[in-house]
């Protein structure tokens, strides 16, 4: 419905409300590391009520900390995961380019970098193969967790009540060779767990495959996963067994210059021990 002429359009008031949210949270940056409910309602010129509803939301969901000393509020340990997990990401970007330019010279294939977001896997950066034929893959799009090298790879390293929630949402076959039994999948992810890396064959997109390692960040969680793609066809047993090895010196490499060198050191122990 168009509005008529000379009439400003109404914002909804739930619109209404996550601006006026997200004004609070932006004053914080310009007025001071602490500000009261009066400090707040003089900057954003809203009435006091409308400002204590709307901390008191803040609070509850950790955005706000009140300092009990002063009765003011200052920003809160979710503003801050919010940002670390920013930082976690163009942090591994940076570390990752290298080896996925480095990997897709060797290997000639598309080469990714994938995190969890969401319940969903998602591609963050990757450098394309140099075959006419290639693996397409899309930047941003989220695919699910439960099919793909790319996606189980993350999930299994997920805490127990995320993969059963993602369980939970339902498995839905995308081609003849998808994991839709819980069980089944359930299972495949506890061995992804024990060998360190994931393989695919025309899981999510018939005539893919792909295979894959967990990147670890300095406390030791799984904060990503690289990837090889290409076409099934060209996915030989020979040149898989190839690109699992150079996919987990690759992860191991990066995990490292995020702070955890035991990705390294247990891959040389792995190689030493046969």
């Amino acid at each position: 419905m168009v509005p008529k002429s000379g009439t400003k359009e109404r914002i909804p008031s739930s619109a209404k409300t996550v601006e006026r949210a997200l004004d609070i949270l932006l004053a914080f940056l310009r007025e001071g590391q602490e500000l009261g409910i009066t400090d707040l309602s003089r900057t954003l010129q809203l009435p006091k009520g409308t400002v204590h509803r709307l901390v008191s939301t803040l609070g509850a969901k950790g955005f706000l900390a009140k300092n009990e000393a002063t009765g003011k509020y200052r920003l809160g340990l979710s503003v801050f995961r919010l940002g670390s997990t920013f930082l976690n990401q163009m942090e591994v970007r940076a570390a990752a380019l290298p080896v996925l330019h480095e990997l897709a010279r060797i290997t000639g294939e598309t080469v990714n970098l994938n995190i969890a977001r969401d319940r969903r896997r998602v591609c963050i950066e990757k450098v394309e193969s140099s075959h006419d034929i290639r693996h397409f893959v899309e930047l941003g799009r989220p695919l699910p967790l439960y099919c793909g090298a790319s996606g189980k790879v993350l999930l299994a390293f997920l805490p127990d009540e995320e993969i059963e929630a993602v369980i939970a949402e339902g498995l839905r076959p995308l081609t003849p060779r998808t994991i839709t039994d819980p069980h089944r999948l359930r299972r495949e992810l506890a061995e992804i767990r024990r060998r360190g890396y994931a393989v695919s064959r025309d899981e999510r997109v018939e005539g893919a495959s792909a295979v894959s390692a967990p990147i670890y960040d300095s406390t030791g969680r799984v904060v990503a996963g690289l990837t090889i793609s290409g076409p099934t066809y060209r996915f030989t047993p020979e040149r898989v067994a190839q690109f699992i090895e150079l996919v987990q010196q690759g992860a191991a490499r990066i995990s490292a210059s995020l702070g955890y060198p035991m990705a390294v050191e247990r891959k040389e122990t792995k190689r030493k021990g046969g």
